[in-house]
């Protein structure tokens, strides 16, 4: 009941001040605050961990794609900044512990097949057949199941008729 008290005394003190001063109400729906304290009371911190809402399948793959971006742009520099790589490398493990597998499919064999978006087909030298040579958006897994198709570029081996034309 105390709970209640304070927060009517907190929007009272709240009139008080003009309104260019009053802290706005929250962003959050109130049923989505109600399902977050429920959770915390349902699990103290006792090392039990709380239930995470679910996010939908398109975000899921947003942030998935966005960390593999990251990732990517990161192994090209020469001397990354240390905390970041720590930092994205936590959060790809926290993926990892929900379930969430994010891969490029770089230098896998391709067969038709294979539930992916495949872009374009190059003539590549040096390949006996076709192989994912480059991938523009990531496959993202949930459990196992697709949550996003990769998209990716095939390199397929040169004929000799592509060989001369190369050296010509």
């Amino acid at each position: 009941m105390g709970r209640v008290f304070a927060r009517a005394g907190g929007a009272l003190r709240q009139w008080r001040h003009p309104p260019e001063f009053r802290i706005s109400a929250s962003a959050w729906p109130a049923d989505a605050l109600a399902e977050l304290a429920r959770a915390i009371a349902a699990h103290p911190a006792d090392g039990v961990q709380a239930p995470v809402p679910e996010l939908p399948d398109g975000s899921l793959a947003e942030l998935a794609t966005s960390l593999w971006r990251l990732r990517a742009r990161i192994e090209r520099m020469d001397d990354p900044p240390r905390p970041v790589v720590r930092h994205l490398e936590s959060a790809w493990d926290v993926l990892a512990g929900t379930g969430i597998t994010i891969r490029d499919h770089v230098g896998e064999p391709f067969d038709p097949g294979l539930a992916m978006s495949v872009v374009a087909y190059e003539p590549t030298p040096g390949l006996a057949r076709e192989q994912i040579t480059e991938a523009l958006r990531p496959g993202v897994y949930l459990d196992g199941r697709a949550v996003q198709m990769a998209e990716v570029i095939v390199g397929t081996p040169e004929t000799p008729a592509t060989e001369e034309a190369g050296k010509g």
